[in-house]
């Protein structure tokens, strides 16, 4: 052989070496975040992302875009679908008709236990033909899911019954801040950077809100009062990712993506429980001199509210129905899912603590 052909040869060999190089090399997955890169929910993404890499024996990396860096929060839907993104944080609540199926995680039911809402939701997911549809349609594969944990409201003046939201100028958001109008308070929308000022301006008395959230806005400073309503979650609050992506992927890749995301659902419920646990004791005990005193509902009046909030509910059931989905068999699914999921939970434990 030539030195040429020699020199060909060489050449070829190593073109063909860098390609098969190439495909070992770990994909790395951009991820839309549309939060800080600091927090409960940012360390369990990093969690995850380090969970997948290990699963996937170092194929999968994700690259985070946090604080709307890459899309912006009602963009990362259809950013993750066109592919600007290949994975991202979506909240459903945005996208009502798109994701119809997922905001059934939002509804104002009984449920209101971070790990038995976010396994039911994950099983509802990725086992219900509807719900894999919608998502499809929507070019996305859905991952994993986020709670914000159970629903409770911040006071400036003590609130200890339903018959006190009468008149109560109240910030309330989803089915939720509706069933509250329904029971006669004033309801305004505003996000929660600016309910600080409104509660102590005295523009409202009361926000609808989550132990986490009360101490991150440092809402106790303004309002020391707080009525444990434990009602239901919002979890139409997930991981979604690019279907094309997805089916790009190996067996054993996607093997590891379904894993994190189940393996996502017990790290995160633990964390928000945890947390919440931690959160409301600090308020209790006092920040800086600022404490807030707890009040429950009585359970005469918690049914009360259940059945109050179950118009909404039918709602959804009914607004699927119009879409074209089996409503009522949808949400007899997801009920009998969180089902499941407590009568685990009441005989095994949580997962973290078998």
């Amino acid at each position: 052989m030539s030195y040429r052909m020699k020199s060909l040869a060489v050449a070829v060999a190593a073109i063909a070496l860098t390609a098969v190089s190439a495909d070992a090399i770990a994909k790395t997955l951009r991820y839309a975040e549309f939060g800080p890169n600091r927090g409960s929910r940012a360390e369990a993404l990093k969690w995850f992302a380090t969970d997948l890499e290990k699963r996937s024996a170092g194929a999968l990396k994700i690259e985070f875009h946090w604080g709307k860096a890459l899309l912006g929060t009602r963009a990362v839907l259809k950013g993750v679908g066109d592919g600007v993104a290949d994975m991202g944080s979506v909240i459903a609540f945005f996208t009502p008709k798109k994701l119809r199926t997922y905001n059934i995680a939002d509804l104002p039911v009984a449920n209101s236990d971070s790990w038995v809402g976010m396994r039911a939701v994950y099983e509802l997911a990725t086992t219900h033909p509807a719900f894999i549809k919608q998502m499809s349609a929507n070019n996305v594969v859905y991952v994993s899911n986020y709670t914000t944990g159970p629903i409770q409201l911040i006071c400036t003046k003590p609130v200890g019954s339903l018959a006190d939201m009468k008149g109560i100028k109240l910030r309330g958001s989803g089915p939720y801040g509706k069933t509250f109008a329904d029971l006669g308070a004033t309801v305004q929308r505003m996000g929660q950077p600016k309910v600080y000022q409104a509660l102590d301006s005295g523009l409202i008395q009361c926000n609808q809100n989550y132990y986490y959230s009360m101490k991150a806005y440092k809402q106790y400073e303004v309002a020391g009062h707080v009525l444990e309503l434990d009602w239901g979650q919002n979890m139409g609050f997930g991981i979604v990712m690019n279907k094309s992506a997805h089916d790009g992927l190996s067996a054993s890749e996607k093997s590891a993506v379904a894993a994190s995301g189940s393996a996502m659902i017990d790290h995160f419920a633990k964390v928000m429980m945890e947390g919440k646990d931690r959160d409301k004791a600090a308020m209790e005990a006092g920040i800086d001199g600022k404490k807030i005193t707890v009040g429950r509902l009585s359970d005469a009046e918690r049914t009360m509210l259940l059945a109050a909030g179950s118009k909404y509910v039918k709602a959804w059931v009914d607004g699927a129905t119009k879409d074209g989905l089996d409503g009522a068999g949808m949400m007899a699914a997801y009920d009998a899912l969180v089902s499941k999921y407590a009568k685990e939970r009441d005989a095994k434990g949580y997962p973290w603590k078998r």
